[in-house]
């Protein structure tokens, strides 16, 4: 689109009137005003705001001139069509990885909810790396928002549950394997290196409870050979390599 077909909105400041229609045009607009009238922009522009940010670039350099406050605003005001300004799950990463306060994050992942989530992140390493960006307890409400249901759909070996757990504290990894269930994540596991992948993962007694749920026979078989057993002995905390051991009853 020409730049002069680009529809632009009226804002007045102090008696002044100008006109805003592009992301960059509403960047210069509050990083000249330095925060004294953000609120105000935002105010007389908020039936416009999911159109004239446009795209990704244009929201995170919009949140990036933006006090707190005036953050949570901008996400209230695009609402449902947050999904559709992100675009794309590496997108949400970077904005997450800008983003300063943990409130501000949590708007931004309730606003979004289960669908606006969904849309965005469709493999295990997408949700890794947006998990890797979040804090506190925030990640284990992405993990609630998009439900057990997607997430077993989505994680298909223990490399991908792996990439996920990876990017989640403890708390947040007991949790994701309560969705996914014990005997799901069992499942997952085909050879030696899911196994290495999982454990290591893993805090030691989470692991210890993954080993659980093989008998010493399924081990075995699963780990095969002297180059499994290899790879999992390098890969593995002292306590992980005791457990195993001692399922197996090896020495």
């Amino acid at each position: 689109m020409n730049t002069s077909q680009i529809p632009r909105y009226p804002v007045t400041i102090d008696g002044e009137t100008t006109q805003i229609g592009t992301a960059n045009e509403l960047s210069i607009a509050l990083d000249v005003l330095n925060g004294q009238s953000d609120r105000a922009i935002l105010e007389q522009l908020r039936p416009h705001l999911a159109e004239i940010v446009g795209g990704a670039t244009g929201f995170t350099n919009a949140m990036r001139s933006l006090e707190t406050e005036n953050q949570l605003f901008l996400i209230d005001a695009i609402g449902n069509q947050l999904a559709n300004v992100i675009q794309q799950a590496r997108y949400l990463r970077d904005l997450l990885a800008a983003l300063a306060e943990e409130q501000v994050e949590q708007r931004l992942i309730e606003t979004l909810g289960t669908d606006g989530l969904r849309a965005l992140i469709i493999t295990p390493t997408e949700l890794g790396e947006v998990l890797e960006w979040i804090y506190g307890s925030s990640d284990q409400r992405v993990i609630d928002l998009l439900g057990a249901d997607y997430l077993r759909r989505m994680i298909r070996n223990g490399v991908d549950l792996g990439l996920v757990l990876n990017g989640l504290e403890e708390s947040g990894q007991a949790n994701l394997v309560e969705k996914i269930e014990w005997a799901r994540v069992a499942q997952l596991v085909s050879n030696g290196r899911d196994l290495a992948f999982l454990m290591r993962a893993l805090p030691a007694s989470l692991s210890a409870s993954l080993i659980d749920q093989f008998t010493r026979e399924q081990l075995i078989d699963l780990i095969g050979n002297k180059l499994d057993w290899a790879y999992l002995y390098e890969r593995l905390e002292p306590s992980e390599v005791k457990n195993l051991f001692d399922k197996i009853g090896a020495k």
